[in-house]
């Protein structure tokens, strides 16, 4: 390793170190302000002396002069006051205070290469020397802008790439007791995205163990019928002498016509050759299904262990809020407590570095517009000191969070002013006005001040939660206080993704902004007020066409004459209605980033390679219902509709206990151009089949009263349905189960792991 290679590694870990001291710091000079027990003020001196005496260790030995002396002021100060030499006076914690700031400022300048002979840090160190020799903190600044708070209000609106070495991202520990190993966010990263690659091959692992089986059963079903024609050939062979077999013993017995002995004995091998091929295959199946297990249970452990280590504190995401609150209550003369949550719940770390702005924004607000001055307060008969509470919990698969304060609720009338000022719709209520407020450049501030009045905190909010397939929504009482929630996934490694096609193009929504799928025809759209609308429970919904939305070439619905396929998605509290070509299916999907130069693509918040190895691309579900509402009406959709062609229509009947298995099948059927019956169990499959005639049963094999295998067993024992084709949808893998299947008279068994809408209704048109 060279000497260059050798200072930059050490420069990564000094700066790694630096903020987890900083953070230390930060921490106890906190604690220490608002600490009066004089064991516990002694307790908390001597963990901050010794983070301001390693981390000055740390500077020398990477030669960064400037944090080593303020490092060795800062022990200084601090021996005097735990040795009762020098008295913590506000002014002299405020100047702590903007020392671990300007540390902080200075690893900041570090990581971009910047000089620090300028820096806060180097024009700190006078009155540090100061305080250390006269006992006090002579020339401290007001209050009011530190270096911490400069650095959050300069921040990017979204959070950038994370650093190199990023100590509250990727550290990751041992239970083991041999400590903790520091392992670069980057690295976690590419670890993920070779994970995600490793999902996508045991999928089309799985295919591609379908596709065997199916094979196998087709060498069965050949060797079966090659019997008959063995039997055939044996008599032949009984023919002794005769070079070309005689034609008059054929016909009379049902054998085939003569041909040269020599072509029979070659046919005669078929049946030795199948039966090799057979048991062949069988071996090839059984040491197949081997490998996948063995791969399958590597895989998932894998995928279970990359994702606990991602998985940090929601915690985390809170930290520096205690300094933000602390400084912005004292510039403004506020007192404000702020209640932040357990470590219980955890995030992906992704997901967690794009929560810190929205807190922070959120917090911020809270004191600026909503926690009132103490005498305001106590002139409403509430507490002098406000609260501000941030809390997290765990619902299935997301993450509620909640950020609540007891201030004076939102302005109502300061917000329809607003609305009426920018010449915007007003809002039928209250929930739809408070809403506006996410709005960009939506701002009710009087006075443009660095924390306010810009305009730009709500939105940033908003777009950065329904960046991670989120949602947030307020609700306020006036006098009372405002509540802001924001619902975000555990993790955005994997997802269940429904999968549409449009415009030529597979795309994905999360499964979590999908409220429903239909099937319009032209009754159910209502032109109002110049666009088309559909209702969904009892709410009409604006109607768009996704292709049109995307600039896509529109292209013609492969669902039945008459009718078009949407989906329904939420983003929030709000809702578009988006017209597709194709329902196609809902699946786990692996989240893969486009990259940073991909990243402000409108519309779409990453990719997934599927098994097929095509790509489909993942919607932005805020984008998309924000524009689809905004945008004027484009082509009418009503006119696709127009005249439809009448035809008949073959009958399917769906028999699936799963309701969201059974939406998902009905519409591909129903898209195929088929008219769909429904049925939750056999038994209610076969009361249908009493009263009405279908022309093909696929049905589920799991399910209550009567399952699939005992509602092929009827419909085979009928006179009247004997003959009816009949396809078994199953999780069930194994070989009895498909031999039981075959048993009971199935014309197609086929597995929902490895389920395919396209073999599906190949094999629906073979047996129809």
């Amino acid at each position: 390793m060279d000497k260059d290679e050798l200072l930059h590694r050490l420069l990564g870990t000094f700066l790694a170190e630096l903020e987890e001291h900083v953070r230390t710091l930060n921490h106890d000079l906190l604690a220490l302000e608002q600490q009066e027990n004089t064991a516990a003020r002694s307790a908390v001196l001597a963990t901050m002396f010794r983070a301001a005496h390693s981390l000055k260790g740390a500077a020398r030995s990477v030669d960064v002069g400037p944090i080593e002396a303020a490092c060795h002021r800062l022990e200084t100060i601090l021996a005097a006051v735990r040795d009762g030499q020098l008295s913590l006076t506000a002014e002299l914690t405020q100047l702590l205070f903007e020392a671990v700031d300007a540390i902080q400022d200075a690893g900041l300048r570090m990581k971009d290469k910047r000089p620090l002979d300028s820096a806060p840090v180097a024009l700190l160190l006078p009155r540090l020397e100061a305080a250390m020799t006269r006992g006090d903190a002579a020339g401290a600044s007001p209050p009011t802008q530190t270096a911490l708070q400069h650095v959050a209000a300069a921040a990017p609106p979204t959070t950038a790439e994370p650093a190199a070495l990023d100590p509250g991202a990727g550290a990751v520990g041992s239970a083991a007791g041999i400590g903790f190993a520091r392992i670069a966010a980057e690295q976690l990263d590419a670890l993920l995205a070779h994970n995600g690659e490793l999902l996508v091959a045991r999928r089309r692992f799985t295919a591609w163990q379908d596709q065997l089986v199916e094979f196998r059963t087709l060498v069965a079903q050949w060797r079966a019928r090659w019997g008959d024609v063995d039997r055939l050939l044996k008599m032949r062979e009984r023919a002794d002498g005769e070079e070309f077999l005689h034609p008059s013993v054929g016909p009379a017995e049902g054998l085939p016509l003569a041909m040269p002995s020599h072509i029979v004995q070659a046919l005669g091998g078929n049946g030795n050759k199948l039966r090799q091929l057979e048991r062949g295959l069988e071996r090839l199946g059984a040491a197949f299904a081997e490998d996948q297990r063995a791969l399958e249970r590597a895989a998932v452990a894998l995928d279970e262990e990359i994702r606990r280590v991602r998985m940090l504190p929601f915690r985390d995401a809170c930290e520096g809020l205690h300094r933000i609150v602390r400084d912005l209550a004292m510039a403004q003369g506020k007192e404000v407590e702020l209640l932040l949550p357990s470590d219980a719940v955890k995030l992906d770390r992704s997901i967690l570095e794009r929560l810190k702005d929205p807190l922070l924004h959120l917090v911020r607000n809270a004191l600026d517009h909503a926690i009132e001055p103490p005498a305001q307060r106590h002139e409403a008969e509430k507490p002098r000191r406000g609260r501000v509470t941030v809390a997290a919990a765990l619902h299935g698969s997301q993450v509620e969070i909640t950020v609540e304060d007891d201030g004076q609720g939102l302005d109502a009338e300061a917000i329809a002013e607003q609305v009426r000022r920018r010449g915007l719709p007003m809002p039928d209520d209250a929930d739809e006005l408070s809403q506006v407020i996410f709005l960009p450049g939506f701002s009710t501030a009087q006075l443009i001040t660095e924390i306010s009045g810009r305009g730009i905190g709500l939105d940033v909010v908003k777009t950065s939660v329904e960046s991670v397939h989120g949602s947030v929504s307020v609700s306020s009482t006036p006098g009372h206080g405002t509540r802001f929630t924001l619902t975000v996934p555990l993790t955005l490694t994997t997802l269940r993704g429904l999968l549409v096609e449009a415009g030529g193009q597979v795309l994905a929504f999360a499964g979590t902004n999908v409220k429903a799928l239909l099937r319009v025809g032209l009754n159910d759209i209502h032109p109002i007020e110049g666009r088309e609308m559909v209702r969904h429970d009892g709410r009409l919904v604006p109607l768009a066409s996704l292709a049109e939305l995307l600039g896509l070439p529109e292209s013609e619905s492969a669902g039945p004459p008459g009718l078009l396929p949407v989906v329904i998605v939420t983003a929030g509290e709000r809702q578009a209605a988006f017209v597709v070509d194709t329902l196609l299916e809902e699946q786990e999907i692996t989240v893969k980033s486009l990259g940073p130069r991909l990243t402000r693509i409108a519309y779409v918040a990453g990719a997934s390679t599927l098994p097929s190895g095509r790509i489909a691309l993942i919607l932005n579900a805020g984008d998309l219902v924000r524009h689809a509402l905004a945008q004027s009406q484009g082509r009418k959709l009503s006119e696709a509709l127009r005249a439809p062609t009448q035809e008949k229509r073959q009958r399917l009947l769906l028999v699936e206990d799963s309701v969201t298995t059974r939406a998902l099948e009905k519409n591909i059927l129903e898209a195929a151009g088929f008219d769909v019956l429904i049925a939750v169990d056999g038994e209610e499959a076969w009361q249908i089949l009493q009263m009405q005639g279908v022309d093909l049963v696929v049905t589920d094999v799991e399910m209550p009263r009567m399952d699939g295998f005992a509602l092929t067993e009827a419909i085979r024992g009928s006179k009247r349905y004997r003959d009816l084709p009949v396809i078994l949808v199953t999780a069930l893998e194994s070989d009895n189960d498909k031999a039981r299947g075959i048993e009971v008279g199935a014309d197609a068994y086929l597995l929902k792991s490895g389920f395919n809408q396209q073999r599906l209704l190949e094999t629906i048109g073979q047996l129809l």
